[in-house]
């Protein structure tokens, strides 16, 4: 972010004082924005997720421009020294013109979270040993039928009464810097840089801790990382077209090191022995540093008849080399050569090689052979290639996490783990279509197909073809229908015992919608849409009886067991008004209501005969109003707006379970409805309201100054599974971080002062 601003202050001044040294500008000016504005605390961090709410003196606008025969210079500043601040401008002198933009913005994701971990230096959170010790005692000391929520309970109450406080929030800096070189070649040259800086914490992580417990808890993950972008572009235009290339080298670096948990049911390193043990504390790795570079050529050709041909090719290279991290934290494991799994010696190679090459290229041509016909086609090949280092795995801490495991390759996982082997990746596309003019009526006809290949994966080889038909309708001025119909189908070719996932299965996919625009009088419009998305993944195959994840020699499919996501529907209907009935007034009011739903259903079997089969029927309702009015009190002197905006969400996961499933247990009898198979519903599936109502008056005194005052009311409201209580552990043993970043009320009143010179 330095270099970047460095580098474009320096050609800046440097430009703008030879600039001046020949000719002085002829037009210059600008506006600055002075604000002062008040409002109440707000405990929730959702207030200012992305923005700085400043109480007091502020300036959130700026702008300086200076325009003449040799130079042309304009500044933007937003919201100057605050956190969600941007600066962006331009300079043309010289025959050479420079841009920048710098944009930072903040994310405040939780205000007051409560942790029992104190976090002594970045992504390292701790827990004194002595209460480890006495908590690692306790549970020893009891049975593990024993071991039940009220007992967990009871044993933490104590450390949950003195929790730290953690402010969950980072920043993210960009910097953009562009010299082009203009007039001083024969050809475009354009090198720019960019930097995208990120610090503070990324958000809520942590995961499972393997030991006595199997614990999971939630912390504040580090943020410190940088990435860099170095690019040339050069290009040539001439009479019947262009051509281009481009090169880019992408450098991302990740200081934050690795999160560091203490576990609180283990003071000191322990092997995992007859279910007592584990690490005293265990790691989870961040992302690695990594590097890009991408090269890209390009072209375009005009001919007669508005026809226009186009081709790219894009050449990348990504690779990933860091060092590796040891097998595990845990000092008292030892691998089957008896070195132990926290040595870097254990390691059969230091860093990973990763590699993957992918290559892109589209051609594309388009023409108006005749009067009101307009045919278009594009060709697009991808293809990505694992060219990473591979080696045999013989043995990790992968499964259960606890212990050292033995790894064995197989035929399906030569080199031991199915996440080693090679993945690669290639697909096709082919789109044509046509639009037809027939006076008021527009037809538009679309077809498309592709091709699928991959590796490793379950369906190796897949196909994708679709077709749509658009229609138009115009009569006069006063209406307009526009109605669309899409079907696409994509099929699976491979093996699988369970189905294949959703990313890879068969499925048709229907798409309609009609919008209609109507102005039945002068200064009023109206409109009416609808538009639905329908996806079947069609061929699940119902579950067989299977031994070590094959299936049985012989064995019947099991009827109505398949498995996976079987259909997903989101339709969205809208409305909109807008009526000037004067040219000094202008409203608008809008409704749009969405409903998804998608339908999980996952099926277990024992032996010959289904053992337990859950369903999960998730939806979500929103409806959205929206109304808005502009008033000129004083045509181009005093304006008044006012705005209104309200949103609710409703969701539900609808769980239902076999009710003589292995899911089934008595205990639940009259805690859950008959039916549900001892599965209970999730009501408050992100359940969500927000209200925002504002409005403002605009006074235009003297030349160039205006005076603005506004006030702005905000509701919002949030409800999921696990924020419906205050509880630091819901649920045995998950232990969050409950920041706050629910349900507040507030209002913002503001008065500013505008100049422009």
């Amino acid at each position: 972010m330095k270099m970047s601003a460095l580098v474009a202050m320096g050609l800046l001044m440097a430009a703008a004082t030879a600039a001046a040294q020949s000719a002085p500008a002829t037009t210059s000016g600008g506006q600055i924005t002075v604000r002062t504005l008040g409002t109440g605390t707000v405990g929730s961090s959702k207030f200012t997720e992305y923005r700085e709410v400043p109480t007091g003196v502020s300036i959130p606008f700026v702008n300086l421009f200076s325009k003449g025969k040799d130079v042309d210079f304009n500044l933007y500043g937003y919201n100057v020294q605050q956190t969600d601040q941007r600066y962006l401008g331009s300079l043309k002198a010289l025959g050479l013109g420079i841009t920048f933009d710098y944009n930072q913005i903040p994310h405040d994701m939780g205000n007051g979270g409560r942790s029992i971990f104190a976090e002594t230096s970045p992504g390292v959170w701790t827990l004194p040993s002595t209460l480890r010790q006495s908590l690692q005692t306790a549970v020893a000391s009891q049975a593990s039928a024993g071991r039940t929520y009220n007992f967990y309970s009871t044993l933490l109450a104590p450390t949950f009464a003195s929790t730290n406080n953690v402010d969950v929030s980072g920043v993210r800096k960009t910097s953009n810097v562009a010299l082009n070189l203009g007039t001083h070649l024969p050809f475009d040259v354009t090198l720019s840089y960019r930097n995208d800086f990120k610090e503070g914490y990324r958000g809520l992580g942590g995961g499972n801790v393997r030991g006595a417990v199997n614990p999971s808890y939630e912390v504040a993950v580090p943020l410190d990382e940088m990435t860099h972008d170095i690019g040339l572009r050069t290009a040539r235009s001439f009479k019947s077209g262009n051509v281009y290339a481009t090169f880019n080298r992408n450098l991302y670096v990740n200081q934050a090191g690795p999160l560091m948990i203490d576990n609180p049911f283990q003071a000191f390193d322990a092997a995992v022995v007859s279910g007592l043990g584990g690490p005293a504390a265990d790691r989870f790795s961040n992302a690695p540093d990594n590097e890009a570079s991408t090269g890209t050529a390009g072209f375009l050709l005009k001919f007669k008849r508005q026809t226009r041909v186009s081709g790219s090719l894009a050449l990348s290279s990504r690779t990933q080399d860091a060092q590796f991290y040891p097998y595990t934290a845990n000092s008292a494991v030892l691998t089957t050569a008896g070195v132990p799994a926290f040595s870097l010696a254990a390691l059969p190679q230091q860093s990973y090689g990763g590699k993957v090459n992918t290559t892109m290229y589209n051609l594309s041509f388009s023409s108006r052979p005749i009067e009101g016909l307009d045919i278009r086609a594009q060709y697009r090949v991808y293809d990505l290639t694992d060219k990473s280092d591979k080696w045999v795995i013989t043995g990790d801490m992968s499964v259960p996490h606890r212990n050292w495991n033995t790894v064995t390759p197989t035929a399906d996982s030569p080199f031991g783990r199915a996440t080693a082997n090679v993945y690669d990746t290639k697909s096709s596309r082919f789109t044509a279509s046509a639009t037809y003019d027939i006076r008021a009526l527009t037809l538009e006809g679309q077809v498309r197909s592709g091709t699928l290949e991959r590796t490793s994966r379950e369906a190796t080889t897949g196909k994708e073809s679709g077709m749509a038909l658009t229609a138009l309708f115009k009569a006069s001025t006063w209406l307009g229908v526009r109605g669309t119909y899409d079907l696409g189908k994509r099929t699976a070719e491979g093996h699988t015992v369970y189905g294949f996932q959703a990313d890879e299965a068969a499925f048709e996919n229907t798409r309609t919608g009609i919008d209609i625009e109507l102005t039945p009088a002068s200064g009023l419009e109206l409109s009416l849409a609808y538009f639905r998305r329908d996806v079947q993944y069609v061929d699940r195959p119902d579950r067989v009886q299977t031994s070590g994840g094959v299936p049985v020699a012989g064995a019947a499919p099991i009827p109505n067991t398949p498995s996976g996501l079987l259909e997903a529907k989101y339709d969205s209907y809208t409305g909109e008004v807008s009526y000037s009935p004067t040219a000094r007034i202008a409203l608008g009011a809008y409704y749009t209501y969405e409903k998804d739903a998608t339908d999980n259903r996952w099926s277990t079997t024992s032996g010959a005969n289904l053992n337990n089969r859950l369903q999960y029927a998730a939806s979500n309702e929103t409806g959205t109003f929206g109304a808005n009015g502009v008033f000129q009190l004083v045509p181009d002197k005093h304006t008044f707006t006012v705005n209104a905006v309200r949103q609710k969400v409703d969701g539900l996961l609808d769980i239902t379970a076999r009710e003589a499933g292995s899911f089934y247990t008595p205990g639940r009898t009259g805690l859950i409805p008959a039916g549900q198979g001892g599965a209970a519903d999730i009501t408050d599936w992100d359940d969500t309201e927000m209200t925002t109502v504002s409005a403002r008056l605009d006074v235009a005194m003297m030349k160039g100054w205006t005076l603005s005052t506004g006030y702005q009311f905000e509701k919002y409201d949030f409800k999921d599974a696990m924020n419906s209580s205050s509880l630091l552990m819901p649920a045995h043993v998950y232990i969050f971080l409950k920041p706050n970043d629910g349900a507040y009320e507030n209002a913002v009143a503001f008065a500013q002062l505008s100049f422009k010179f």
